[in-house]
């Protein structure tokens, strides 16, 4: 620990700056620089916020999760502006820095917690992605425009595995995630009841997102996300997380609060109108019952998972409702049009790679990487995260990425199954893995896995799950310094 004396006095220090701020307001003032007044007016306050998340880094991870969160509508209202993505970079490096900047002054962190499977899987990723700049097929001005799919995940994967490893931390973030749903299901039913705003108009109609969100059958919505597929599958995850946390939350207004965050999200899920999105809460109430062991648990959840796939596959009931409509389509992948059109779209994807092991090269998938040139790849939609990896990196990247992807979910069923005890932590880690496998899984029919919303859930429910037994051996050791605390007392 540093000594206190290398620290300026905080009065001192709050003295000099109200007097520096002062004297150049007043200089400004004279001058009619009305810009300079207002930077430094509110650099105090900037100040102070720095100050917060250096003391408390979870401040500035909860600050960048905000922007990633926001970053759909972000995007929307500076869609005309160029480097938009500066901002997310910010958020991220504004993190970064304050991790580093508390480690130095404080020296609290545990850095050993940086090493686990998912920064090493991480690190394999980076220096495959690094290599693709040799890919003769590549594109360095696209290569280097996907800087935040490799080094930014590495990064951010070993800082959040730093920070997140308390128990505190970890509700935090629960919470935190919990009052950002509650502001994507406002959105949703503003979009809904009083209509899109003309930020969404202007997108939907720029980006011919009209044509996959305005539907005969129904408005798809998708309020602060960058789509509809984005937000149906985070609603999803949303959905199967915090109802397993429910169940497992002794304290009554906070079991009924997490229920209500549930229902928030499974209404979300179907008003998204995305059908792969389904499998998010199926996926994870599968992995759930593996998980568990507990007998009853695992039978009860069995027979819901029955149920609800012979609601959607086998009944037309609530076929007048047009979500529960277009959400029946995805038990019935032979009457779904569309989903026979993607079909055909690989198989014209996998003619292409066949030659390619190390794929197209980095950022040029999809239509959107049109803006790089016209190539023929370029033509055909991916429509999925995975054929989208297929497409940039080749069959040689798909199984190096999908690998990261079950090693990290098999340590973490593991973990939580053999190493964590205490049982509300268990339910927390258990809920987190099942909602990420969730994702994993709706992942192969969209392409919202890679988005700064998804990839905030990613790191940071992993790195919580690594941290699993770290965190339990604190649980137990605080519980028995408490006994130890109580007996004196009592003596």
């Amino acid at each position: 620990m540093l000594q206190k004396s290398q620290y300026i006095s905080t009065r001192v220090l709050t003295a000099i700056i109200l007097v520096s701020g002062l004297a150049a307001i007043a200089y400004f003032g004279t001058s009619g620089d009305v810009s300079s007044i207002f930077l430094i007016a509110i650099f105090p306050f900037a100040a102070l916020f720095f100050s917060v998340s250096v003391k408390k880094p979870i401040v500035s991870l909860l600050s960048y999760g905000v922007v990633a969160g926001f970053w759909g509508v972000i995007a929307r209202i500076l869609m005309r502006q160029s480097n938009v993505s500066a901002i997310l970079e910010i958020a991220l490096i504004y993190f970064f820095a304050c991790m580093l900047f508390h480690a130095f002054t404080t020296r609290d962190l545990n850095w050993k917690r940086s090493i686990n499977v998912m920064t090493l899987g991480y690190a394999v990723w980076f220096l495959f992605c690094f290599m693709e700049v040799l890919n003769p097929r590549g594109l360095t001005e696209a290569w280097i425009n996907m800087r935040g799919f490799y080094p930014s995940a590495l990064l951010f994967a070993i800082f959040c595995s730093v920070l997140l490893s308390r128990y505190k931390l970890v509700k935090i973030l629960i919470m935190a995630i919990a009052i950002y749903t509650i502001f994507a299901f406002i959105k949703m039913m503003i979009q809904k009841y009083i209509g899109f705003d003309r930020f969404e108009i202007t997108w939907l109609y720029a980006s011919d997102s009209y044509r996959t969100h305005l539907l005969s059958t129904g408005i798809r919505y998708f309020s602060i996300f960058s789509d509809a597929g984005n937000f149906g599958s985070n609603m999803g995850n949303i959905t199967i997380v915090y109802a397993i946390i429910a169940f497992n939350t002794p304290e009554k207004r906070l079991r009924i609060f997490y229920f209500i965050i549930s229902i928030l999200g499974l209404i979300g899920l179907f008003m998204s109108g995305t059908r792969g999105a389904m499998i998010v809460p199926l996926g994870g109430l599968i992995l759930f019952c593996l998980v568990i062991k507990n007998i009853k648990l695992t039978l009860t959840g069995g027979i819901l998972g029955i149920f609800i796939y012979i609601f959607f596959a086998f009944t037309y009931i609530g076929e007048g409702n047009q979500f529960i409509r277009r959400m029946r389509t995805a038990f019935r992948p032979n009457e779904d049009a569309s989903f026979n059109v993607r079909l055909d779209n690989q198989r014209l994807i996998a003619e292409y790679l066949k030659d390619k092991p190390f794929g197209e090269g980095m950022g040029l998938a999809g239509v959107e990487a049109q803006k790089y040139g016209n190539r023929y790849i370029t033509t055909i939609p991916v429509d999925s995260y995975y054929i989208k990896i297929w497409v940039q990196t080749g069959i040689v990247g798909l199984i190096i990425h999908i690998a990261i992807l079950i090693v990290m979910l098999l340590w973490g069923c593991y973990l939580i199954m053999f190493r964590v005890k205490d049982k509300q932590l268990k339910a927390i880690l258990t809920a987190m893995l099942c909602g990420l496998f969730g994702l994993m899984l709706s992942a192969y029919g969209n392409q919202f896995f890679s988005q700064p919303n998804t990839q905030f859930i990613l790191f940071t429910f992993m790195a919580c799950i690594l941290n699993g037994p770290y965190i339990d051996r604190q649980i137990t050791q605080e519980r028995e310094s408490s006994k130890v605390n109580n007996k004196i007392e009592t003596i």
